[in-house]
């Protein structure tokens, strides 16, 4: 009896170990839905707002050659922007029984106090023999400030506002010389 044999009996001792493991929790690794299966977690950012950002409408519909339109309308009743709200839907047949399960990011910002419809088209495979389903949001962003700001001045190309800082034109040219424009 060398290190070869003691070396396979170790080895065979984990793996029986990690197979009665497996087979201990193979219950819960099997559920209704499929393998391993679990219903999306919110982030703890969303969690507090989830009562106030709510889906009021949604339906989904196939096109010839398996294009899968949403349409979904969501309303923000906090006071606070959002974006990037996930949208889960379930699928069922004609008796209820669980069939598919679909995931959707409709990235809009969705301003504080408003409602926005979402509509979009992509190449998805949804089961066909559904014939119901129900959609609920599962989690989204808080939205933050921007890391950097546009500042618009008033009246466009032409307008007199002035401008300092690099690139800025000296005081009384606004770009008009004749080399500006190219006149001879």
């Amino acid at each position: 009896m060398g290190k070869k044999f003691w070396a396979n009996v170790i080895l065979c001792v984990f793996i029986g170990c990690v197979a009665s493991v497996v087979l201990a929790n193979i219950n819960s690794a099997l559920t209704p839905k499929g393998v391993l299966v679990s219903d999306p977690v919110p982030s703890p950012e969303a969690v507090v707002l989830m009562d106030k950002v709510l889906l009021t409408e949604y339906n989904l519909f196939e096109d010839p050659g398996h294009v899968v339109k949403g349409d979904f309308q969501v309303t923000n009743a906090s006071d606070t922007d959002i974006l990037n709200v996930n949208v889960f839907c379930e699928f069922y047949d004609g008796q209820g029984n669980y069939l598919d399960r679909e995931q959707w990011l409709l990235g809009d910002r969705i301003p504080a106090g408003q409602t926005i419809h979402h509509v979009m088209a992509e190449r998805r495979f949804v089961n066909t023999a559904s014939e119901g389903m129900q959609c609920r949001i599962v989690d989204f962003e808080v939205a933050k400030a921007s890391f950097f700001e546009l500042h618009r001045v008033e009246g466009g190309h032409h307008g007199e506002a002035e401008a300092s800082g690099h690139g800025a034109l000296p005081a009384g040219d606004h770009g008009h010389g004749t080399a500006a424009h190219g006149h001879h």
